[in-house]
C-alpha cells in the first residue's frame, strides 16, 4: 500500500487568536484613520449581506482552514478600501505592495463591492486600471482574486472543455474538488457567462466515454457527507465490486461507474477505496493498479485516479498537485494561480500542512524558488494567510 496514504484526519478548528505560527498581531490603517483589526475577522461574518449564490458557494467544512476570511462585517469599508487601490495604481510609480495588502485582506464577496466603490467613485474599472499599471503572473493573479468565484470555476472549466482535443485536467480537478452545492452555482454561472447549457457543452465537446463520465460528476448530484454515517453494508457491496472487476471494465463501464461513484459522499468513496485495499492483501493498492495500467485512456486514469486521492484527502491531492506544478522542465503558473486562489478561503491552510508534511519543506519556501517579483509576494501573502489566521499584512497609513 502507499506509504503517505493516511486517513482523513479528524476535524481540525482553526487556530485561535495568537496561536497562529507567526504569532502577529497586526492592524491595517486606512485613509480615514479607521482600522480593519484582525481580531474582528470571524468566518462567520463572511455570510453577512451576502447574497444567496455566494453563500451555497462557501466552504460547507468547518473543520477547514482557509487563509483569507476578510474582515466582519462592521468593519468592511469598500470605499476606503477603493481609496488605497487607486492612490496604489495613480502616481509616478505603482504600489504593488499596497495592492497586494488590500487585495488580500478581503474575501472574494467583499472584492466585488470594492470593485463596484471603485467604479461608483471614480468611473473608472479597477481590473481595467490593473491591466494598464501591472503585467505578468502578478496581474493574472489579481484578475483570479478578484472575479467572482463561481464565475472563475465557471471559465476555467469552459477553456477546459471547449478545446475538443484540449487539457482535461482542470475540468475533472473541479468536477472532484468542488461540493454539491458549489458545482449547482458553477453550472448557473456556466449558463449565465457563455448562454449554454454546461451539460450540452461536455456532450458536444468531450467525445467518448470520457465525456460521459466527466458530465455525470459535473452535472449529477452528490451527498455531501456532513454529520452522515457510512452505510457499512453498500460500502462493503461497493468495495466487493471494484475488487473483483479489472480497472479496464471500471474505465469503460459508464453504467458502473455512475453506480460506485455519482451520488454517494466523498467520504463513503474514501471508505469504499480504503476497504478495497484491505481486501486486495498482498496486490498493488488501487490506486498504484490504476496508475500502472496502461490499457485505459490516459484522461481515464486520470480521472479514475484523481476520484481515489480526492476522496482520502483533498488536501493532500492539492499539496501533491502543487509540487508537481513546480517540479516539471516549466512551472504551471497557471495551475499555482487556480489553487492557491480557489483554495484561499476553504483549505489552503490545510494544503500547506499538508505540503510540509508530505515534502518535509514549507510550500512557501517552494514557491520563493519558483516566482518572483511582485508574483512572488502576491502568491506567498496568499498561502501564508491573513487576518483569519492572525498573520494580516502591515499597512501603512497614507
Amino acid at each position: 500500500m502507499q506509504t503517505d496514504k493516511i486517513n482523513k484526519p479528524p476535524p481540525r478548528r482553526a487556530p485561535k487568536l495568537g496561536q497562529h505560527p507567526t504569532n502577529r498581531r497586526v492592524t491595517m490603517v486606512l485613509s480615514t484613520g479607521s482600522s480593519l483589526d484582525s481580531e474582528s475577522s470571524t468566518r462567520r461574518s463572511r455570510s453577512l449581506n451576502m447574497p444567496m449564490m455566494y453563500q451555497m458557494y462557501e466552504s460547507q467544512y468547518d473543520d477547514l482552514r482557509g487563509t483569507v476570511y476578510g474582515p466582519s462585517s462592521p468593519d468592511f469599508h469598500p470605499v476606503q478600501a477603493s481609496e488605497i487601490l487607486r492612490k496604489s495604481l495613480h502616481g509616478l510609480e505603482t504600489n504593488d505592495q499596497m495592492i497586494i495588502d488590500t487585495i488580500l485582506l478581503h474575501n472574494n464577496f467583499q472584492r466585488q463591492k470594492i470593485l463596484n466603490a471603485y467604479e461608483d467613485m471614480y468611473n473608472r474599472n479597477l481590473v481595467d486600471d490593473l491591466e494598464e499599471e501591472t503585467g505578468g503572473y502578478f496581474l493574472e493573479m489579481c484578475q483570479a482574486l478578484l472575479k467572482p468565484a463561481h464565475n472563475y470555476d465557471a471559465q476555467n472549466l469552459y477553456k477546459s472543455i471547449s478545446n475538443r482535443y484540449g487539457d482535461r485536467s482542470v475540468a475533472i480537478e473541479i468536477a472532484c474538488t468542488r461540493s454539491a452545492r458549489q458545482l449547482r452555482v458553477i453550472k448557473e454561472a456556466y449558463q449565465t457567462d457563455y448562454r449554454k447549457s454546461l451539460e450540452k457543452e461536455i456532450i458536444v465537446k468531450v467525445e467518448g466515454v470520457i465525456g460521459k463520465m466527466l458530465s455525470l460528476l459535473l452535472c449529477s448530484n452528490r451527498e455531501d457527507g456532513l454529520g452522515r454515517k457510512i452505510n457499512d453494508e453498500l460500502m462493503e457491496k461497493h468495495a466487493q465490486v471494484i475488487a473483483t472487476t479489472p480497472v479496464e471494465e471500471l474505465a469503460k463501464n459508464v453504467q458502473l461507474f455512475e453506480e460506485l461513484f455519482i451520488g454517494h459522499s466523498w467520504k463513503h468513496i474514501g471508505t469504499v477505496f480504503d476497504r478495497v485495499d484491505e481486501l486486495r492483501h498482498e496486490s498493488h493498492d488501487i490506486e498504484n493498479t490504476i496508475r500502472r495500467n496502461k490499457n485505459i485512456h490516459s484522461e481515464i486514469r486520470l480521472l479514475l485516479l484523481t476520484i481515489v486521492r480526492v476522496s482520502r484527502n483533498t488536501q493532500l491531492y492539492f499539496a501533491e498537485k502543487l509540487r508537481n506544478t513546480m517540479t516539471v522542465d516549466r512551472p504551471d503558473h497557471s495551475a499555482i494561480i487556480r489553487i492557491c486562489v480557489t483554495r484561499s478561503e476553504i483549505d489552503l491552510y490545510d494544503i500547506a500542512e499538508e505540503y510540509k508534511r508530505k515534502y518535509h519543506r514549507a510550500l512557501d519556501h517552494d514557491i520563493s524558488q519558483t516566482c518572483s517579483g511582485d508574483y512572488l509576494r502576491l502568491v506567498s501573502s496568499l498561502i501564508n494567510g491573513t487576518t483569519g489566521n492572525n498573520n494580516g499584512f502591515i499597512t501603512p497609513e497614507i
